[in-house]
């Protein structure tokens, strides 16, 4: 426990309040990242890690070790982002990032009643999307 709460405080020191991690997060580690005001996300796709990393300027750090056997955590690798929330959304909890630092991508939300629906709403919004990637290229 004593391992793990110098882990946890190493990387709140850094300035890190939104940590995503693509295994299980422990649960006493959970506990000491709420105690300092900290969102810890558990069992985050890695695509997803990358994409998030790659808006917010950050980097997936895989271990805290160093070449020399030291555990460090330095503040170069946070990422910069507006707002952090958690929205329902139809029957699901969504988490949404606002405000990225270098915002490549987007995320449309379709809902509706039944799933026939749903795949015609989704191949509409294809279809447009696609007309204005040809009107951007043709300017």
């Amino acid at each position: 426990m004593d391992v793990t709460r110098e882990r946890c405080k190493k990387i709140i020191d850094a300035g890190a309040n939104v940590i995503l991690c693509s295994r299980g997060i422990d649960d006493f580690a959970l506990k000491y990242f709420v105690e300092h005001n900290c969102i810890a996300i558990r069992r985050v796709k890695k695509g997803d890690l990358r994409r998030i990393a790659n808006c917010c300027g950050g980097k997936i750090v895989v271990s805290l070790a160093d070449f020399e056997g030291e555990e460090h955590f330095e503040s170069s690798y946070l990422g910069n982002c507006g707002k952090v929330y958690e929205k329902r959304v139809g029957d699901w909890d969504y988490t949404f990032f606002e405000g990225m630092k270098q915002t490549r991508a987007q995320t449309i939300l379709l809902r509706g009643a039944n799933d026939f629906f749903l795949d015609e709403v989704e191949r509409s919004m294809h279809d447009s999307l696609c007309v204005i990637k040809r009107v951007l290229e043709s300017n």
